[in-house]
Order: C-alpha cells, then sequence, then structure tokens
C-alpha cells in the first residue's frame, strides 16, 4: 500500500512538470496563430484577450479578401442584421438583410479568446454599403460570356422598363404577333410592315443579395439605363424662334424627326408637331446596352422616267427653236424593300421585287439646228438612288434647298435631273465641290458638297439621269448628303415643287 502511494505521488509530480514544460508549448503555437490574424490587419480594432487549452470555432468576416474583424457570436450578429433590417425596410420590404456582394464569413478554429467588437463589425458594413438585400439580378450576355449586370428591386419594373424601350422601335401590334407565333404578311398596299423583331443579346435573371445603393428602384431608373447604359452625359438643346424637328435633329447628329420624338416623349407626340421658342428637347440619341434588330418590308410607288428624249433636226426650224414632236409620259412601279434597322437607326436595305403599273413613253424633240443642245424637259429624275430628305426646304433658317441622301449608302452617284449644258464646275468654301447645269428652259439646278470635282466640264452637254458626281462631305456639309438647289428664272424655289417628295420614306 505505501509503495502505490509512493508511485501515486510521483507520477503526480510528473505530470505537474508536463504541464509546467508543456504550456509554453501550446501558448507559442497560439501565439503563432494570433500572429497570423493580427498580420491580416483587420479593418476594424480587435485584441486577443487570452488563450484557452481546448481549440474552438470562430468567424472570420472578410470584404473583397480584407480581414474586417472576428465575430465572436454569430448569434448576437445575426441579431444585430435584424435590428438594422428596420432601416431598409421601408424601401425594400418583406425581404431579409445580408451581407452585400464580395463580403463574405469564414469558419477557423483556434484557442485565442477575441475581443467582442461585433457591434463594431456591423457599423463598419453599415458605413461601408456592405450590407444587402435580396434582389434580383438581371444579367446581360453574349456568345462570348455576360458583359453586364444590374439588379433591380421588382423584376415586374425591369419587364415594363424593357417593353417600354422596345416599343421605341417596333410597334405594341407586331410585338403582340410575334409574341403568339402570328404570321405577318408582306404589304399589298403602299407602305411598310414591320416583319420581325428580336434582341440581340440574351437576358436572364437570378437571385442576388447586394447592397441598396446599387439597385435600380422603378421602372424609369431601368428604362433610363436601357436608353444609355453607363452614359451619365446628355445634351439638351432650347429650341428656338424658325426651328424644327428636322432642323434639330439635322444638326445634333443628322437624326430624324421619328428620333427625337423618340429621345422626347412627354413632350412630343408626333413628328409634324409644332415646336415653340422655349422646349427643351433630349438630343442625346440611345447608347443601349442591348441592340433591337428590327426587319422592315416597304412597299413604294416611283415613277419610272423614260429614256432621254430622241433630238432630230428639222431644217424647216429655225437655229435654236426646238419643237416636242412626242410628248413623253413617265412610267410607274411598285418596288418592295426590305430594310434592317438597329435601334431606329437603319443599317441596310435592298430591293426584293418590282411590279411595273405602267410602262414609259419616250418622248421626240425636233431641233432646228445642226448643233443639238441638250434641253430638259421639265420631267425629272431623282439626284441619288434610294433617295430619302435629311433636310427640307427652310428645316432651318436660310436653308433654300433640299438635301437628299442614299437610304442604302454613302458616297454614291449623283445624277443631272434633267437634261442641259452644264453652266459651271469649281469649289467654293459653303458649296464644296459643286456642279451648276443650265437646262435651257428657264431652270437650273445646282448640286453641291460632291466628294471630288465634277464628272463633266463647263460648256458640256448632259443628259437626265448622266452621272455628273459623287455624294460627299465637302464644303459647308454635316455629314454626306447632297445639297440640291433648284432655281426657276433666277429665283430659287423648293425642289419638291417639281419633284415627287411625297413618294418618299
Amino acid at each position: 500500500m505505501k509503495k502505490q502511494y509512493i508511485l501515486l505521488i510521483i507520477l503526480s509530480l510528473l505530470l505537474s512538470i508536463v504541464i509546467v514544460l508543456g504550456m509554453p508549448l501550446i501558448r507559442k503555437d497560439n501565439a503563432e496563430i494570433s500572429a497570423d490574424i493580427n498580420n491580416e490587419k483587420s479593418l476594424v480594432s480587435q485584441e486577443i484577450l487570452s488563450y484557452d487549452t481546448k481549440e474552438k470555432t470562430y468567424s472570420k468576416i472578410y470584404s473583397k479578401g480584407r480581414l474586417i474583424g472576428v465575430i465572436t457570436d454569430m448569434d448576437h450578429f445575426n441579431q444585430l442584421m435584424a435590428e438594422r433590417y428596420v432601416d431598409y425596410a421601408a424601401d425594400f420590404p418583406d425581404t431579409t438583410l445580408g451581407l452585400g456582394e464580395d463580403v463574405y464569413i469564414i469558419e477557423e478554429k483556434n484557442f485565442a479568446n477575441f475581443a467582442d467588437v461585433d457591434e463594431k463589425i456591423m457599423e463598419y458594413l453599415v458605413e461601408h454599403d456592405l450590407l444587402g438585400v435580396n434582389t434580383t439580378a438581371v444579367e446581360f450576355s453574349t456568345a462570348d460570356g455576360i458583359y453586364e449586370i444590374i439588379y433591380v428591386k421588382d423584376y415586374e419594373d425591369f419587364s415594363n422598363a424593357l417593353e417600354r424601350f422596345l416599343t421605341n422601335f417596333v410597334s405594341e401590334e407586331t410585338i403582340r404577333k410575334i409574341r403568339s407565333a402570328e404570321k405577318i404578311e408582306a404589304p399589298k398596299e403602299l407602305g411598310t410592315v414591320e416583319m420581325s423583331a428580336m434582341i440581340e443579346e440574351s437576358i436572364s435573371t437570378k437571385e442576388a443579395v447586394v447592397s441598396p445603393s446599387s439597385i435600380l428602384k422603378n421602372e424609369e431608373e431601368i428604362y433610363q439605363f436601357l436608353c444609355y447604359w453607363n452614359n451619365e452625359e446628355r445634351e439638351y438643346y432650347t429650341v428656338r424662334e424658325g426651328d424644327t424637328l428636322q432642323g434639330v435633329g439635322y444638326y445634333f447628329g443628322d437624326m430624324s424627326p421619328k428620333q427625337i420624338v423618340m429621345l422626347n416623349p412627354q413632350k412630343l407626340k408626333s413628328e409634324t408637331q409644332v415646336i415653340t421658342p422655349g422646349m427643351e428637347l433630349n438630343v442625346t440619341y440611345f447608347t443601349s446596352p442591348i441592340n433591337v434588330d428590327v426587319t422592315k418590308q416597304r412597299l413604294a410607288q416611283q415613277y419610272i422616267v423614260p429614256e432621254v428624249p430622241e433630238y432630230i433636226e428639222d431644217n424647216s426650224l429655225e437655229v435654236g427653236i426646238y419643237e416636242v414632236r412626242v410628248q413623253e409620259e413617265s412610267g410607274i412601279k411598285n418596288v418592295l424593300y426590305e430594310e434592317t434597322w438597329t435601334n431606329g437607326v437603319l443599317q441596310s436595305g435592298e430591293a426584293l421585287s418590282e411590279t411595273i403599273i405602267k410602262q414609259p413613253k419616250r418622248g421626240v424633240i425636233a431641233v432646228g439646228t445642226k448643233q443639238v443642245i441638250a434641253v430638259g424637259t421639265g420631267n425629272y429624275v431623282w439626284p441619288v438612288d434610294n433617295p430619302a430628305i435629311s433636310c427640307s426646304w427652310g428645316c432651318y433658317w436660310g436653308h433654300t434647298g433640299t438635301d437628299f441622301v442614299n437610304l442604302y449608302g454613302k458616297y454614291t452617284p449623283v445624277y443631272a435631273i434633267d437634261s442641259g449644258v452644264v453652266d459651271a464646275v469649281g469649289y467654293a468654301w459653303d458649296m464644296g465641290n459643286f456642279v451648276v447645269i443650265n437646262h435651257n428652259n428657264g431652270v437650273r439646278t445646282m448640286y453641291m458638297h460632291l466628294n471630288g470635282r465634277a464628272y463633266v466640264d463647263e460648256g458640256q452637254n448632259v443628259y437626265r439621269g448622266q452621272t455628273i458626281g459623287q455624294m460627299g462631305n465637302t464644303g459647308s456639309s454635316e455629314g454626306v448628303h447632297l445639297h440640291l438647289t433648284f432655281e426657276v428664272y433666277g429665283v430659287r424655289v423648293n425642289a419638291c415643287n417639281y419633284l415627287p417628295c411625297n413618294l418618299l420614306y
């Protein structure tokens, strides 16, 4: 018994020695672990109060890879989170508060006891806008992957804003037909039919927890994003006396009146609306994150101008006298075009087919001279192919001409609209490269802003439809176009008094 007692004393002594010698090793291990934590330089100041001999789990909270601090009581921390939700409940009801983007918690084990700074950590999260609410993430992607993500408070607001954006470029009726897979017929009467529409990019949604400050909270905010993406710059113009929608559009990116109306839906309802001095208009065109492609088919009626009249010499007529023997007549044809538009801007177009309604009739003119002088008939061709008017007579103050563009191309041929003799060829600071044709019937026409010198020379006969130059942007010009000036007995007049501009798109 005595031996057992002595053995127990010896074992106790040995155990005491082990504890005494072992504790420094344990404390050394703890010190190394705590040193690692301190080396992370937590964003919230936090001390290690003591060490235990037993390891326990604790939670480290990070923001974008940087340690904010160590949460000592997750239940208490979650309670603090619930209490903070009161500050967000008015704007974001029926949801919960969580950690925002790039904020995460990692659980680790350690022997240390950390100071309780849970409330300071919560204050840091609030101050740096690192808390988040449950919401909907809308992702925009292409075949190359996601290129933009937005967060919306209510997906219904996004749907409404997207629908509103789409109707800038395609009618609600066409959208309905496309969604119901209803067949859309090509136009059978003169006019335009929207055949198809699609968004080039893919749009998908998922749940997310993000900072309230990064969430688009209503339909208008989402609509502005869809119109202008991250472009916060806006350009406005205050209407002056004499301004027209066409003139305003011409000076701000060569936009059409329809495009100006699209940008100002609260103020403008129609392309023919009269704008009044003092009215402020948005003239910043869409810079959207999505592209809405619309295919249209347009049935248009066009005149078929006959061949240049046949000139015959007649010795019974005095020199310089001419006589119409056969009156020419224009034909008529219907042409079906297909066009591709992206976000309201014409990208391309081509003629699919044409139907002749009436054949043209070539004229015959007898000229009483051996030297035939080209004389106009007053039956005019368009000065460019696929014509459209970018700025009409008087579209801005002092504009005494008509600006034509080719809907489907730039730097394309310019034609003499009637036969005559070249009066002048040259260059001027305002007109750029120009040519003037005298049609020898009281009418002169001037063709301005040609890309280079005219293809004809002074004194040369030219015939209706002959190429006389190339459309350009020289002189005082705001974009590639042809400025046509029409002069009758020395007085400048509106070319559309003589050309069938009402047939233009």
